[in-house]
């Protein structure tokens, strides 16, 4: 996974979700706002949030990618072990 952030074992430092909002704003750029809630924290005490603007087509590209992401997961599951 290149590009991605690393610790130094080398494994992808992620930090979970613990929240999200989603909001429109109608203005010239007809944006969408989301904002993703996450903690660094085991116990998920510590919350901090990054805010975005998103366009329709970065909105669409999204949930598309997050969707099949998704489905691929869910076929795992399905998977007889």
């Amino acid at each position: 996974m290149n590009g991605w952030n690393k610790d130094g074992r080398g494994s992808v430092r992620v930090s979970p979700v613990v929240g999200w909002k989603a909001a429109t704003l109608i203005n010239n750029e007809a944006d969408i706002f989301l904002r993703l809630e996450f903690s660094v924290n085991p116990d998920n005490t510590d919350v901090s949030a990054l805010q975005f603007a998103l366009t329709e087509h970065q909105a669409r590209e999204i949930s598309t990618k997050l969707r099949a992401l998704a489905d691929t997961i869910s076929s795992y599951a399905l998977q007889p072990t």
